[in-house]
């Protein structure tokens, strides 16, 4: 049985050391590409990307901080809209991807 190190950084997976959830070794693939590769669906498809729709699709519990950390990351614009949901007077941003950006995407998800 392998022993793992104990003090090796946790990933939210609960994944440890070389078995981390990078996308190579466990052929999975991170949050954050699954969150990138979805926003790129919604805007093929001609539909905005939201929080709750995220959580719906994705289980991301923190979709806005996402976005933020992937336009860090690859250098992408993803633009967003603030819109007021007519029931409730509450106020919610839509997302999706520039022209640009998209080809940026689809070279990031070719490369993972």
């Amino acid at each position: 049985m392998k022993e793992y190190n104990k003090n090796a950084p946790q990933s939210l997976t609960g994944q440890r050391g070389e078995y981390q959830d990078i996308g190579e070794l466990n052929h999975t693939i991170t949050k954050e590409i699954r969150v990138l590769r979805w926003i790129l669906q919604q805007t093929i498809k001609k539909q905005k990307a939201t929080a709750f729709d995220s959580f719906t699709h994705n289980q991301d519990t923190m979709f806005t901080t996402r976005v933020s950390m992937l336009c860090s990351k690859y250098n992408l614009d993803i633009p967003r809209k603030q819109v007021q949901n007519p029931n409730t007077g509450a106020y919610y941003n839509e997302y999706w991807l520039s022209d640009d950006d998209i080809d940026k995407v689809m070279t990031i998800l070719n490369k993972e």
